[in-house]
Formats: C-alpha cells, structure tokens, sequence
C-alpha cells in the first residue's frame, strides 16, 4: 500500500486551467489566446515558488496540441495527445531543468531538437524550469532560437528570480507574473482535499496551514500530510499548533494582554516560556509585529477583509482590537519594526527583545492610566505634616517648659520649596504674648514678639528660594534643548544690567558652544564681527554687504538673539545686523594666498622668512 502512496502536492496537481489556484486572470488569458489561437512563441513564469508556474505550463502544453478543445478553451483529456501526455509518453512536450543542464552543450542540443519538427500534434513545447540558473554563455546561445523559432515550436520559461534574467531575454518572451495565493483560496483547496481524502479537519487548523504556507499551495499541501499522519487521520487545531511548532494567535494575544494591563512582570515569564520552546527572538518579534498589524486592519469594516483569517478568529480579531488605541499600535509598529532590524547586531538578543516589549507597556497605556498621578515620594521628615490652620498646642509637647517660650515651628505645605526636601518657616504673625507657667529661677519675664525685620528677612529668603529653584528649572529645561528660541516668563520679564564687554562674551560663547560646525560660513563672520551696544538695550553688528554673508546670519539671529536673553538675563536684548559702510569694510580672506598676503602687510619680515627658509604656500 504504501509503494502506491502519492502525496498530496502531486495527487491533486491541476491538470486544467480551471482547477489552476489563485491566479484565475492568468488563466483566463492563456486560455483566451488558445481559443483564438494567438499563442506567443515564447512564454516566461515568474513567481515565487509553489504557485502554480510550471503546472500552468504544464497546462498550457497538453492544451495546444488536444485536438478536441472544449467550448471554454480546456483540454479534453479523451484524444491522444492528451493521453500520451497523461501516460507521460508524449514526445512533443520536453521538460529541461535549466539546474542540471545549464552549459553552452545542453542549449546546443536543445537547439537541434528543435530543429526536428512534431510526429504527432502541431506544436513541440519545450519547459525549462529555473531558467535563471542558465549560464551567462548558455543564455547568449539561447538568443537566436528564442527570438525566432521555427513556427511549431513553443518555448515556456519558469523561474522563481526574475531580476537574474538577462534583459534580451525578457524582451522576447510574453512574462506572467504568479501572484501569491491567499489565504482563503489555500483554506478552501485544503477543505476539497481534506474532503476529498476522508479526512475530518477543523477550519481553524486549515486557515493556520495557510498561514504557514506563506502563498504557496505545495507547502500547504505538504504540511497537511505531515499533520494528517500525525493525527491520524483527525486534524485539530492543537494538532495543527503542535506540529508545525509555530505560534499562533493565542500566544500573541496573552503577550498583549500583559502589555494592556501593564503586568510587566507576567510579560517578561511569558516572553522567557516562549524562549524555552526554542523559538527565536525574532521570530517572536516579527510574530508580534504582524499581530499588531492585524489588530490595525480590524479595527475598521472597510479594511477587515485585509486580515486574512477564518471568521472565528477574526470575531477575536475584532474584539482585542476594540481594546486596543490606535497610537499604541502605530508606535508599537514602530518600535518591533526597529528592533527587528537591531536584532542581528545587538550583543545581547534577548536583552533587546525585553527592553522592546517593556516599552511597549507605555505606548498601550490607556488615557486614564496616563492622566493618573503617578506616586510621588513623601518627604521625610522628622514628624508628620501639621494641617494648615490647626492650632500650635495640638501638638504633643513634652518639653513644654522647655520650650513654652519660642515659637512653634509649622510644616505646612504652602511654603514648602518643591523637591528641595527642607521646609521653610512661614512668615511669623504677631500674636498675643503667651505667659509661661514656671521659669524657675528667673525674673518674672515677658514674652516678647518676634521682630517685624526678621519677618520680612524670612519673606525674602522664601521669595529669593522659589526664583532660584524656577532658575534652576528653567536652566535644565534650556540644557535639554539648548537651541530653542523660546523665553520662560521670568527669563521675558528680567532686566538684568550688562555692558558691551559681556554682550560680546556670550556672542562668543553662542559660537563657541550653540553653533554648529558645518555653519562654516555663520561661524567665520560671527568671530571676527562683533556686536557693540548702540543703545542700553539693542546691540548692533556690522557685516560685509553681500547676500551670501548677510543670509546666513540673518537665518541665525533669532537663535542669537535668544541666548544673549538668556546668558545676559534680559528679556529686552534686541540684536540688529546692518551693511557696513564703505570706510568700514574689512578684508576677508578666503584663500590661502589671500591670508598670506594680509599676514605680510601686518609683518613685511614675514617674506624674508619665507625666503630665507625656502618656504611654499600650499
């Protein structure tokens, strides 16, 4: 019995252009042209492998020499020429492996068959498949016979890399294009076979067969016999799961879950299972990505037929997507795609895989989890914070002769300095004296109220902290973005003194520290032009009249005019750039011949050094 085993890729091979796969508009104009009998001479197949391309030509061959065509322009099968092909006895139909015959020798031969016209039929059909295995002399003595053949004989090239093929010879062929078959069409063919075979097959576990076919309907069919002789007979999805060792959906959508519900510690156990199985990091994150993707198609009717699923799993499909924002999947397309392109040089794999999940968990953070206050650390301090307005003598004292006669200290939280982590004094209000119960051995003493200076030094000092920590602020928030144009409030309103030495200081400092290196032209002109002030407030630069120098400048000045602001402390710094005048033109070198000769009128002795050192410019 099993001497007579034929497996299913071949039992079920399409013997009619009607039976042929997921590619009907190749069909239909192949049969259309036998029909009318406007056959092309030559015929080139391009797709990727198991679509179909050399069973259509296959096809197309026994179809040209039936003698009994069908109304619909199929083979009849019945004459002899159909039987012959059947019987594989045909001699007018020759199938070549460009593989294994691929030298100057085996085109020659090739060449004088042809030359020999059919005993049987109209047509000699020659299939050469993997043609683009032909040597770069094999396919130059191919040219000739290809571009004109005798008129019976018919040439179908199959190939799986059409960019190898030399351009003279897709110029004299009639190229189809196989496009991969889909999902639905390699589910449905599965079910005919399965059906066909006796064979009881969920649909889950034919649409994940499809899936892992990737568009080629011979890798379909060979993992349904492998599946089928595992489960005898009875193909589950867990059979299914368990054979092919992919990962499914399942898989992907426990990964997601954890993602949603930020359990980051449930992630990194599932990622570390998925790994034990001995799948790759990639794999997964290229797994994921493509889960993602189908989430983003099934969140709208208009685009759910690009999912490609079974409509079970799509209804599970929908309901995670209804789940899931929008951003987060962009962002997380984003975030797999990169770290699917890092993944073969990063040192550490797995490390880049983790990290790429853990920031996942941020970008599928519902609106309501990011709008939450995330948990701030309590200062610490030596008691607990007393409310605001709650009387001084509700504190537990147990030194109070001690201390009855100073001021309770207050921890209240409005003069606070914000994460500065000590606690100012709010200003003292006069209050009555309070007469303490027992000074022993003292004068009878009377309190007496703190000084009004030293309230007001202590409005001060809280005033003079609060500004320094918003400079402090507003320093670090300038160092992360140093080139930004724009002023805080209390950076506008200050209106700290500076004269012209300081002004030209911080111009050199923007040049120094802000502008960058490829500015060539802003920079040169920046260090040898300075700003003078004009007025206490508006300083004012003088250049050389020229658009190529005044461009770039004036490009700039809105980032100058915003440092100086900043370094000098006044919101008012307003920076004007004129032409100069003809008795304030400089000389600019731009050669090295010009430098020189400027270094030589500042020092004549410079030529004699040259000379005596026999020195040359370079």
């Amino acid at each position: 019995m099993s001497g007579n085993y034929i497996v299913s890729a071949r039992k079920y091979r399409p013997d009619s252009f009607a039976t042929i796969v997921g590619q009907e508009a190749m069909s239909a104009t192949l049969r259309t042209a036998v029909l009318s009998g406007k056959t092309a001479h030559a015929y080139l197949f391009c797709g990727p492998r198991g679509v179909g391309k050399t069973t259509a030509a296959r096809v197309l061959a026994k179809t040209i020499n039936c003698t009994n065509l069908s109304a619909e322009g199929e083979a009849c099968n019945q004459c002899e020429s159909c039987r012959a092909f059947e019987e594989q006895r045909s001699f007018n139909i020759f199938e070549l492996d460009a593989a294994s015959n691929n030298s100057v020798e085996d085109i020659r031969t090739l060449t004088e068959q042809v030359a020999m016209p059919p005993a049987l039929g109209r047509y000699k059909v020659y299939i050469i498949d993997e043609v683009h295995m032909l040597s770069q002399a094999a396919f130059n003595a191919f040219l000739k016979t290809l571009e004109e053949p005798p008129s019976y004989a018919i040439f179908i090239l199959a190939t799986t890399e059409k960019h190898k093929i030399l351009p003279t010879i897709l110029s004299r062929c009639q190229i189809y294009d196989f496009r991969r078959i889909t999902v639905l069409d390699i589910t449905q063919h599965l079910r005919y076979v399965a059906t066909s075979e006796g064979i009881d097959a969920e649909e889950a576990a034919l649409g994940l067969i499809a899936e892992k076919a990737d568009g080629g309907m011979r890798d379909a069919l060979s993992m349904f016999d492998r599946i089928a002789s595992f489960s005898a007979g009875h193909i589950t999805y867990a059979n299914a799961l368990e054979s092919l060792n992919v990962l499914d959906h399942t898989a992907y959508r426990q990964i997601l879950e954890h993602i949603l519900h930020g359990d980051y510690r449930s992630l990194l156990v599932a990622l570390d299972q998925l790994l034990a199985r001995g799948f790759d990091g990639q794999i997964i994150l290229s797994g994921l990505a493509n889960f993602l993707r189908d989430l983003l198609v099934a969140q709208h009717p208009e685009t759910l037929p690009l999912l490609e699923k079974p409509a079970s799993v799509a209804e599970l499909y929908q309901e995670l997507a209804s789940r899931t924002p929008i951003s987060g999947l962009h962002q997380g397309l984003k975030v797999l795609v990169q770290a699917d392109q890092q993944y073969r040089s990063a040192t550490n794999k797995r490390l880049l895989v983790e990290l790429s999940l853990l920031n996942l968990i941020g970008l599928f953070r519902s609106p309501e989890a990011q709008a939450a206050p995330s948990p701030q650390a309590q200062p610490q301090t030596g008691s607990q914070p007393q409310q605001q307005g709650s009387s001084p003598s509700a504190q537990p004292n147990t030194n109070t002769s001690a201390n009855s006669h100073k001021p309770q200290p207050q921890t209240a939280g409005p003069n606070t300095l914000p994460n500065a982590g000590v606690t100012t004094p709010p200003p003292v209000r006069p209050q009555a004296a309070v007469q303490p119960a027992s000074i022993p051995n003292r004068q009878e003493a009377t309190p007496t109220p703190m000084p009004q200076p030293i309230v007001v030094a202590a409005d001060e000092e809280i005033r003079e902290g609060r500004q320094r920590f918003r400079g402090l602020k507003s320093r670090s928030q300038r160092t992360q973005n140093p080139t930004s144009t724009e002023l805080h409030e209390e950076e506008i309103s200050a209106r700290e003194g500076f004269d012209e030495v300081m002004l030209q200081r911080a111009w050199m400092e923007f040049v120094n520290k802000e502008l960058e290196e490829d500015k060539v032209i802003c920079r040169n002109i920046m260090q040898q032009e300075l700003p003078r002030l004009v007025e206490p407030h508006i300083a004012e630069v003088a250049i050389v009249d020229s658009s190529a120098v005044m461009e770039p400048i004036q490009r700039e000045l809105p980032r100058i005019q915003a440092y100086l602001r900043r370094a000098l402390r006044h919101g008012g710094i307003e920076v004007r750039v004129r032409a100069k005048a003809e008795g304030e033109q400089t000389f600019l070198p731009t050669t090295s011949q010009d430098r020189y000769e400027h270094l030589k009128k500042l020092n004549p002795s410079l030529e004699q050094l040259r000379d005596t050192l026999k020195l040359r410019l370079l």
